[in-house]
């Protein structure tokens, strides 16, 4: 204790306010009994964890005993103070056992005996390590997978944690182990319960800082094996892999114990997953030094530094990792040495591989015969070192080993021994297997021991090759303050040489305008200024049409592959302005309702617009407002419910007319006062987005006396200016997102960019310059500013198009750029007096259009939910996540009525339904929200009242409408005249889209997957709705067999369906009878089962689902069957319609 009770003697000298005592794993009864005898006198603060909670988790009694009042499985053990009574407790529970002492470090004297021998000589040694202690036995499980969980919590809550998985088997010390992050093997079941053990321990040990947990999964069941309340060596690998700092936050988490003001900034982050990258660490060794040390490895720690590296996925991350310690990649030849039978045969595609990479293999008799036997060449060698096998002398002629080791002519050896103790220390048995891997590392020859590590090094050099390749994207990590924000979107930007400026700016979208020469207003110019952009582009864009008195017609026709309608109501730098109220109500009428119009309205216009739209029940979005008179027009719009958007110009929320000169700060509209900026950024909650305006007119121009044209370049500069605000408090960084993507994607209905982001330097503090950066005007209104905030990175579809002001532009890149899909479509182009006039074919391949794009993942808020069709992997995650969530706080009484406080659904159910409404009208209510009912029997529908009038007036009263109905289609004409988001809760015998849903989701919470899975369905499948739906979204999953079971033919799936699973690549299969149909298969889904075809299953039993009602389609003796999971599914309904009636109304918790 004497470090420590120095330093307690500086920090007094210091005036400090306390230390962090991280006690090593050395005895913290002492630490304890010191702290608390000496806290007085040294008037010192402990931080952290307590040194008494510290002392509970290191006794192994104490921490046993709280791991079976939390119900944690855990590995039998027992205290053993005699070589006798472990003899009995070994014997009892059976060989291997772990020998452990307490209060260890880097688990010294830790071994795994495999004898009574192995056991006595192993506990001598334990007793000189920890002499004052007791040594743990305990039973070790072989071939599991260990697990280390990395965790920051505050008094005993959990704000974040990691998860790390070893890819060597159990029993190797997570120093010397290779770890991978995010894991790449637990499936979503694991990682819940993993979770969930943490945030119990963490209470338990009421942990305060960080700590570390070691478990073991085999079989399905996770045991702990300790829990360490310190920081680990894995932190910074954690940290830097998953892009989150654990030290800082552990660091604030201690402090936080007499500062509310630190605990109240504290957030929960939960479990980390990663962020497209696979982090691999890997240890460093030195047998080379170490003469006579024997190279396997153990529980007790060996390696003498790590390294971890990053990839795309974990064979890439590995090899990086591997060469960084100097491990070099095999030229030619590979020596073989595997014991046992049972690794022979893992490692045999290992093997075959190594064939295939055309790598000359040798080995022993045992191992060359093994894999010869299995049409593998392995060259037998004169080596009697093979572990498990007699000494013996083979044919004249055999070159020995040692005269390969000799000559290095074996470029890597993998020696795999039957099993090992291991002990590192100087091996006291000169085995064969100890003298052919001494031999390898005195001559310089990667060696690899370990059956796992050289499956996943043969792996991952068939997958990556000899050299991995170097990503920026991943292979980096930068110590700035760097944020990644989505991909931004402008959607008020100029055309031509502005992408570039787009791109430096962090824009990865825009919207660009129809003024230009000559005006984009027909078919015609249209063609021409989208051949235009899809030569130059080098971001997304979208192409707005111009409104003139004379092409309401024309502009509907194009409305399918436009980004919506752009009316000039005032004027500007074009000929567009339109005066006549007439000719704008002709292009509120005409427009289609799904496509947004934009008009350029100041002042009084801005009124008159608002009227118009509200009079043809349209929604209309206001171009740069610049005046308090204007915003508090829209806000006022707003607060009465009218569907009005806005945006503003960054030059209108940081300039005023005062800030240029006459000419220079000519602008539509114009730079208004001091009073009119204020009133936009007070009134920011009203403000939908930011746009740019973005008019690349030179300096020359603008300085013309007699005509300087009105306009600004700046988009360059947008989200530096923005971020300053950001910096200055003026707004949040979640409210320029909004404004710059996700409004933007909402009002005009654009589509994701997959693998597309941007990286912005929070802390850059510069000055933007005179000459405007990568605009074409050659300078910029906002000079001389100063910025804190900067662009660093923009990546477009995987490919990085900006770093550090360099624009990366090729050819692949303008490719990468506009592969959104392309839809030809005929365009009928009528004259305004009806005639058709031509015929013209338009492709549309870089533009933006909604309805146009195949499949996507899409975003649920304000969306209709009509059909499975509309959902996709990640979509389906998402959904699945939020009920997990809301699964979990309901059944723990957590309180949920906040999330859609305020909120009402309409229940429309024109069948009677008993789970389908109830669990529904639970799933709103339980969120806080209203209910108003509506069925056929009891409403207007008696008197002839159709399902759209019905809708429309129901849609009036709530927020989201969830309706069921006997006719197919329903669910569609109810969409299409509902202001609001419907939910298809069955139409007919055509979809029921939520059903399939919590289907999936039973499937996902009961097994674990859906992948792989094999899934009967069985009874009248041509009528079945809930089968229809599901069958369609069981498409999305990997490997899936669907078994068809139908007492006849004529009740089978539907033609349409099958059809729809085979196009996407499922594997189906129809039967009669159904015996045959449900044998070996995970999931029966059930709509006539008998109790007794489940005798005697042939493997493991599977689940039986039904979506009820089961009338006598299902015995009751099979309720109370563990594999009867109806119920359960049943139950599944109101967490799934939770997360959906959250998700649509944009009020997801995640």
């Amino acid at each position: 204790m004497e470090p420590l009770s120095s330093c307690c003697r500086s920090l007094s000298a210091w005036d400090a306010h306390g230390l962090y005592a991280w006690p090593l794993r050395q005895s913290s009864v002492k630490l304890r009994v010191f702290i608390i005898g000496n806290k007085v006198v040294l008037q010192v603060s402990i931080f952290g964890t307590s040194p008494n909670d510290i002392d509970s988790a290191e006794d192994r009694y104490k921490f046993s005993r709280k791991l079976e009042h939390l119900q944690i499985s855990q590995p039998q053990w027992k205290k053993s103070d005699d070589v006798e009574d472990a003899k009995q407790f070994c014997a009892k529970v059976g060989y291997p056992c772990l020998i452990r002492p307490s209060y260890v470090l880097s688990g010294a004297a830790m071994n795994v005996a495999h004898t009574e021998d192995d056991l006595a000589a192993f506990l001598k040694q334990a007793a000189v390590v920890a002499k004052e202690h007791p040594v743990v036995v305990s039973k070790f499980i072989s071939e599991a997978k260990e697990i280390d969980v990395d965790a920051v919590a505050m008094e005993g809550e959990v704000l974040v944690m990691a998860v790390c998985e070893h890819v060597e088997n159990a029993g190797i010390h997570s120093g010397d182990a290779t770890l991978v992050t995010p894991p790449q093997d637990l499936n979503q079941v694991t990682l819940n319960r993993i979770q969930e053990i943490t945030i119990q321990i963490a209470s338990a040990f009421n942990a305060n800082g960080p700590f570390n947990m070691q478990l073991i999964a085999k079989d399905n069941e996770l045991k702990v094996i300790e829990c360490n309340l310190r920081v680990s060596r894995s932190f910074p690998f954690v940290t830097k892999t998953l892009d989150f700092d654990f030290v800082a936050l552990a660091t604030r988490a201690m402090m936080a114990a007499d500062n509310p003001a630190i605990a109240s900034s504290l957030k929960k982050h939960g479990l980390l997953r990663g962020k497209a990258r696979v982090g691999v660490k890997v240890p460093q060794f030195s047998f080379s030094r170490l003469t006579g040390a024997d190279v396997m490895l153990g529980v007790e720690m060996a390696s003498t530094g790590e390294v971890a590296c990053f990839g795309k996925h974990r064979q890439e991350a590995y090899l990086k990792a591997l060469l960084s310690t100097g491990f070099v990649v095999p030229k030619k030849n590979i020596l073989l040495s595997i014991g046992g039978y049972h690794a022979k045969s893992e490692m045999l595609r290992s093997v075959q591989l190594l064939q295939d990479m055309n790598f000359d293999l040798f080995g022993s008799k045992g191992t060359a015969d093994y894999f010869q036997s299995n049409n593998i060449h392995v060259t037998a060698v004169d080596w009697p070192f093979e572990e498990g096998t007699s000494d013996q002398k083979m044919a004249a002629g055999t070159r020995s080993v040692a005269e390969f080791f000799e000559n290095k002519e074996f470029h890597l050896v993998i020696n795999l021994p039957i099993r090992g103790s291991g002990a590192y220390r100087v091996s006291a048995y000169r085995t064969p297997g100890y003298k052919t891997r001494r031999m390898a590392v005195d001559n310089g020859i990667p060696l690899i021991t370990d059956i796992k590590c050289a499956k996943l090094f043969i792996e991952a050099l068939h997958t990556v090759g000899r050299r991995p390749p170097v990503n920026s994207q991943i292979d980096c990590v930068a110590s700035r303050s760097l944020k990644r924000l989505p991909g931004l979107i402008d959607i008020h930007e100029d055309w031509y040489s502005c992408t570039r400026a787009a791109l430096a700016g962090g824009i990865t979208q825009i919207m660009a305008m129809p003024n230009t020469s000559p005006p984009l207003v027909d078919v015609d110019t249209y063609q021409l200024v989208d051949k235009m952009a899809s030569q130059n582009a080098v971001v997304d864009y979208g192409l707005y049409i111009g409104a003139t008195p004379s092409n309401p017609l024309v502009a509907f026709e194009l409305a399918p592959v436009s980004a919506g309608l752009k009316m000039y109501l005032n004027q500007t730098f074009s000929t567009l302005k339109m005066d006549s109220i007439a000719d704008w109500v002709k292009h509120f009428e005409a427009f289609p309702s799904s496509r947004p119009i934009v008009c350029h309205a100041e002042k009084q216009t801005v009124a008159a617009v608002l009227c118009v739209a509200q009079m043809t029940g349209r929604a209309v979005h206001i171009c740069h407002v610049s005046s308090a008179e204007e915003i508090l027009l829209v806000r006022d719009a707003k607060r009465k419910g009218w569907p009005v958007t806005c945006e503003v110009c960054p030059h209108h929320l940081f300039l005023t007319e005062e800030d240029l000169p006459p000419g220079v700060r000519e602008v539509r509209p114009r730079l208004a006062t001091i009073e009119d900026r204020n009133a936009l950024w007070e009134n920011l909650e009203f403000i939908d987005c930011f746009a740019t305006d973005h008019a690349p007119h030179t300096w020359a121009e603008k300085n013309d006396p007699d005509k300087a044209p009105p306009g600004f370049p700046g988009v360059e500069y947008m989200v530096p200016l923005l971020l300053t605000a950001v910096s200055q408090g003026k707004l949040t960084l979640r409210q320029l997102v909004d404004r710059l993507h996700y409004n933007p994607k909402k009002i005009f209905g654009l589509p994701d960019q997959p693998d597309t982001y941007i990286e912005v330097d929070l802390n850059d503090e510069w000055v933007i310059p005179e000459s405007g950066g990568e605009s074409k005007a050659g300078w910029t209104p906002y000079a001389g500013i100063k910025v804190k905030g900067r662009v660093q990175k923009v990546v477009v579809r995987g490919e990085e198009a900006y770093v550090d002001g360099m624009i990366s532009i090729n050819m692949h890149l303008l490719h990468l750029v506009a592969i959104i899909p392309s839809i030809r479509r005929e365009l009928q182009v009528t004259t305004d007096e009806g005639q058709e006039e031509s015929k013209v074919s338009i492709e549309e391949s870089p533009t933006l259009p909604v309805a146009q794009f195949t499949p996507r993942e899409v975003t649920l808020a304000g969306s209709h939910l009509l059909s499975v069709h509309e959902l996709g992997k990640s979509t389906l995650n998402s959904i699945f996540d939020v009920a997990d969530r809301f699964r979990a706080d309901v059944e723990r009484k957590h309180p949920l009525t906040h999330i859609l406080e305020g909120y009402v659904m309409a229940s429309m159910f024109y069948e009677v339904s008993t789970r389908t409404a109830s669990s529904f009208a639970a799933a709103m209510q339980r969120l806080g929200g209203g209910v108003v009912h509506m069925d056929s029997f009891t409403s207007s529908v008696q008197k002839g009242e159709t399902l759209e009038d019905s809708v429309t007036i129901m849609s009036n009263y709530a927020d989201v409408v969830v309706l069921r109905h006997k006719e197919t289609g329903a669910a569609a004409r109810a969409a299409a005249v509902s202001s609001r988001p419907v939910i298809n809760a069955g139409d007919g015998s055509g979809e029921h889209p939520t059903q399939a849903l919590l289907d999936v989701y039973t499937i996902r919470q009961e097994i674990g997957t859906v992948n792989g899975l094999t899934i009967a369905m069985v009874g009248d499948l041509k009528h079945g709705r809930t089968v229809h739906s599901l069958a369609k979204l069981l498409c999305v999953y990997k490997d899936v067999t669907i078994h068809y079971v139908t007492p006849t033919p004529e009740l089978g799936m539907p033609e349409y369906i099958v059809d729809y699973v085979k196009k996407l690549g499922g594997v189906q299969k129809s039967f009669t009878c159904l015996a045959e149909g449900i044998q070996n298969v995970d999931v029966i889904y059930v709509t006539r089962i008998q109790k007794e075809r489940f005798a005697r299953p042939s493997r493991n039993l599977p689940i039986v689902m039904h979506p009820l009602p089961r009338v006598d389609e299902i015995s009751t003796e099979l309720d109370h069957d563990d594999r009867a999971a109806y119920f359960r599914q049943a139950k599944n309904g109101m967490y799934v319609r939770m997360a959906l009636l959250a998700m649509i109304l944009g009020k997801s918790p995640l």
